[in-house]
């Protein structure tokens, strides 16, 4: 945590890391600086954040950010929009993402609309998984509406006899 250096006119000195900003692992790939809501630390509010953000406290309020780790033993009561989340935690509301993960020790209760979607063996998820329609990597969605077809007009096309009630 604290590095001793030798300065230019041969004078100890101490640097500390605490100056550094925080660092996480975060879904949007390794390690990157992060906005990081610790353990203890209760947050009664919207969050919003171009950065990655790491809750390990409780967050009531609605969160979007680039990305999300909800870490195990934190708490989120609010809707989340953000490109990737992952849930480590508990988040009582609704996701909105590209790539949702749940993890084992994770529990949703609230539906996910997602493009990606992995939930872990023991994970715990109350809600509606919805895909979004969207394009999905550059491909367009290929669900498409059915139109019920007159039975009776089918049996007769098909050669079947349509005997009047």
């Amino acid at each position: 945590m604290f590095n001793k250096q030798e300065n230019s006119s041969g004078e100890d000195a101490v640097n500390s890391s605490s100056n550094n900003p925080a660092r996480a692992t975060t879904p949007s790939g390794g390690q990157s600086e992060a906005s990081v809501i610790s353990a203890g630390l209760k947050i009664v509010g919207n969050l919003q954040s171009e950065a990655d953000v790491v809750i390990s406290g409780t967050v009531e309020g609605d969160i979007n950010s680039r990305s999300l780790t909800v870490s195990e033993g934190a708490n989120v009561t609010g809707t989340i929009e953000s490109t990737s989340v992952e849930v480590r935690g508990k988040v009582d509301g609704q996701i909105h993402a590209s790539s949702v993960k749940v993890a084992r020790s994770g529990c949703v209760n609230g539906d996910i609309v997602y493009e990606t979607l992995s939930i872990d063996e023991g994970a715990v998820v109350e809600g509606q998984l919805r895909r979004n329609q969207g394009s999905l990597h550059g491909h367009k969605s290929k669900i498409s509406t059915l139109t019920p077809v007159d039975g009776d007009r089918k049996k007769k096309e098909l050669g079947g006899e349509v005997k009047a009630g």
